[in-house]
């Protein structure tokens, strides 16, 4: 697909949500088809809920289908200032209760104000924050803006997390589809890395489904991107005269496991 002309030194990935099926809500995105992809999606972040009421109607087909299919993984949670932070949690890890908390890098999708004020923003955050920790042994990353964030956060208040980051070019006219922004992001007041850039939110959708689709891109090699879930890999060794993957050699096995994924 010519649509891939920027950000190909990143690896690449997805985020979904209920949007993302059939209307109906009957066919979801062939999960093979993302590793078929040029580039193969690598990572998938999926809506588990919105606060403490509301469940993502798929998030449970597309967990299970990028388990089978081996991606890595990022369960996104909307959170409200408005409501209790300990409540909202609860219903997060409700949802992941018969999951590996261990396989998976948790999110804190942080955008809304809700007419609260920066302190009253700040704190509910560091609650949330607080809370998974306290519950899962390492700190979610935060989903955001860099314009939000300036408003609405006083990052300095925050303990150190890693940071996903939207940042897109202006929506072209529908059909069209908009380019994917160049890395890396715009980064709020106070954060020196990004982790994930969101660089597009009117891409090609893949899978069969829908029309667009929301675009990643991973601030690392794939090798750190799988080190950052602990995922332990088995490579070719390389020929020593050519540096190329040598099938006759024995494999070896790649893995840098990580209980602190904290690089912001």
């Amino acid at each position: 697909m010519t649509y891939f002309t920027r950000n190909q030194g990143f690896p690449f990935g997805v985020d979904l949500s209920q949007h993302n099926a059939s209307w109906d809500g009957k066919c979801i995105p062939d999960f093979d088809q993302f590793k078929q992809h040029s580039p193969e999606v690598q990572f998938v972040a999926m809506r588990t809920g919105v606060s403490w009421g509301y469940r993502d109607s798929q998030f449970a087909r597309y967990f299970a289908e990028a388990r089978r299919v081996g991606l890595c993984i990022l369960p996104y949670h909307v959170l409200y200032p408005s409501a209790g932070s300990a409540r909202q949690m609860d219903a997060f890890l409700a949802i992941l209760k018969d999951s590996n908390l261990d396989e998976l890098r948790l999110v804190l999708d942080v955008e809304l104000a809700q007419g609260k004020t920066k302190w009253h923003i700040t704190r509910v955050v560091k609650e949330a924050l607080e809370y998974l920790k306290k519950a899962t042994g390492r700190y979610p990353i935060i989903y955001s803006r860099a314009l939000w964030v300036n408003e609405n956060l006083q990052v300095e208040d925050l303990p150190t997390v890693d940071w996903w980051l939207a940042q897109y070019i202006r929506s072209l006219d529908t059909p069209l589809y908009t380019p994917e922004y160049p890395c890396p992001p715009l980064l709020p007041k106070g954060v020196q890395k990004w982790l994930i850039h969101q660089t597009a939110q009117r891409a090609p959708a893949i899978g069969g489904v829908g029309y667009y689709m929301d675009y990643n891109r991973w601030n690392g090699s794939q090798e750190q991107l799988w080190a950052y879930f602990g995922i332990e890999k088995r490579v070719p060794a390389l020929c020593p005269f050519n540096h190329m993957p040598c099938e006759r050699a024995p494999k070896t096995l790649q893995t840098r496991p990580m209980k602190e994924e904290v690089t912001a």
